[in-house]
């Protein structure tokens, strides 16, 4: 008869290791990307994720070193549109030359080993947090690649300024809400 110590111990080792990391807090940060890719999550909702690296950051909860995601999803209104536009800023492609074959390339899907085309470039990332309708936080990031001899944001000021502020992360009231059609 097979003891639960034993049922527990196949479990574990028939799972497999999770990668996890947190996700982009409000502030301004360079990164470089570690990886692009589309999965399905658990509920098999279709999601594109940027895995980077903190090279620096206005954020004290994030510090250099933090491994860091931002993730779509892909069945919302503005997703799509959204990673258009991220491969925009990191490659510099018109629209029209963002193809499938192209979003292939760069996307690493489930079932691949390779690393993504994006690996080590380098971005500034903006990211501010807004509330939802619903009484969530939703973080939007704006992306610009970042190349040797761009000039970069003073990152020990803008920490500085946060902890002089005592607000590691802004809030927003329900009357601070716009227009914009976020899907949750």
């Amino acid at each position: 008869m097979s003891s639960n110590k034993d049922y527990f111990a196949d479990l574990i080792a028939g799972a497999s290791v999770q990668r996890s990391s947190r996700y982009f807090e409000r502030g301004t940060y360079l990164v470089e990307v570690d990886n692009a890719k589309m999965f399905m999550n658990r509920k098999r909702q279709p999601r594109a994720a940027v895995e980077c690296t903190v090279l620096d950051t206005s954020n004290n909860n994030l510090p250099r070193s933090s491994s860091v995601s931002w993730i779509v999803s892909l069945d919302s209104d503005a997703g799509p549109s959204t990673i258009k536009s991220w491969i925009h800023a990191m490659f510099g492609s018109p629209e029209n030359q963002i193809t499938s074959a192209a979003v292939s390339d760069i996307f690493v899907g489930e079932e691949e080993s390779r690393v993504s085309s994006t690996n080590g470039f380098k971005a500034i990332v903006t990211a501010y947090e807004k509330p939802t309708r619903a009484g969530g936080v939703f973080t939007k990031c704006e992306w610009k690649r970042y190349k040797e001899g761009d000039a970069l944001p003073d990152f020990a000021e803008l920490r500085s300024a946060n902890a002089s502020a005592g607000i590691p992360a802004m809030r927003m009231s329900a009357d601070d809400l716009d227009d914009d059609a976020i899907p949750f």
